[in-house]
């Protein structure tokens, strides 16, 4: 019996059983049921069992307008990337189909392996994170940054130095006072253009708990690439210092900071005062449109604050 789990927009069983179609004819839909993907994208766990009788459990990825208007082909640059990252050996899903046709759903769409584990901001992980819950943080992302896939292996990837210059450019009308966005503004603007002083690599562009997957303790999968760009890895790791301090503490922000670090020896660190505040930046005007209580959102509006304090001092 076929099970589907429906919500607005979310495809069909018959559809869904086409889009299995473009990857094995033989391939027939168990189950689809809805996954939280963000506001960018619509995103459907597929269970599906082959002639053998063996399961095979896959995501298809929709893409939404955000996505669409800042690269039309996001289903094939996705599965290109994923495919370089996966025969590279990373633990990022599988890809198995692109399709920007058209012609089963209305718009581009990506299937990829399903990678099965709990994301890493689940509230059972974070409560009391041990010393390998940043470890395995570091590891990851120094393996990716680190993996051999050149920015030139994936040139439809912009640059993130592009993607910094534009948003200080674009100054919204109504500062953030809650995340003290004025002088984190007024902080980068006095730096100038965006620093490059390590060597480019593949940036996952929104490296956090979240976008990780855990089982048994162990990291299994790193998801959720639709933000990916290339540049110096400390945007990277100032990203995930930030989040993590907003999320724990300072103290569990930089440890995961010297882990990365004792795993990258010669990266130049006279950028990471930069990046912290973009990293920052990135954030303002947005935490209210997440869906957080009251008292969550004023706990992580002051993790931000005092992340990005600290940056200031440090100029």
């Amino acid at each position: 019996m076929i099970r589907v789990v429906t919500k607005p927009g979310q495809p069909a069983a018959a559809a869904i059983q086409q889009v299995l179609g473009e990857l094995d004819p033989q391939l027939r839909l168990v189950r689809a049921a809805p996954l939280e993907g963000g506001a960018s994208a619509q995103v459907t766990a597929i269970d599906a069992v082959g002639p053998d009788g063996r399961m095979c459990n896959l995501v298809l990825r929709q893409y939404g307008p955000a996505n669409l208007r800042t690269d039309p082909q996001s289903a094939a640059h996705e599965h290109h990337l994923l495919t370089l990252l996966h025969q590279a050996g990373l633990p990022v899903p599988r890809p198995w189909h692109a399709d920007e046709s058209g012609t089963i759903l209305p718009g581009p769409y990506l299937v990829a392996g399903y990678i099965d584990g709990e994301p890493g901001n689940t509230p059972r992980l974070i409560a009391t994170p041990p010393p390998a819950f940043t470890r395995q943080l570091a590891v990851a992302l120094a393996s990716l940054h680190k993996v051999g896939v050149r920015p030139a292996d994936a040139p439809f990837l912009t640059a993130i130095a592009d993607t910094a210059s534009h948003l200080m450019g674009t100054c919204p009308t109504h500062l953030d006072e809650a995340l003290n966005e004025a002088a984190v503004r007024g902080a980068l603007a006095r730096m100038g253009p965006p620093p490059s002083v390590n060597d480019g690599v593949i940036l996952h562009g929104d490296y956090w708990p979240g976008n990780t997957l855990w089982r048994d303790g162990m990291l299994v999968g790193l998801i959720d690439w639709e933000d990916a760009q290339t540049g110096d890895p400390l945007a990277d790791l100032a990203n995930a210092r930030m989040e993590l301090c907003m999320l724990f503490s300072l103290a569990i922000s930089d440890e995961f900071t010297s882990d990365y670090l004792a795993l990258m020896p010669g990266l130049d660190l006279r950028a990471l005062p930069y990046w912290d505040l973009y990293a920052g930046l990135r954030h303002a005007g947005r935490m209210g449109e997440w869906g957080l209580s009251p008292a969550e959102l004023i706990r992580l509006q002051a993790g931000h604050r005092e992340f990005t304090e600290r940056a200031l001092t440090r100029l």
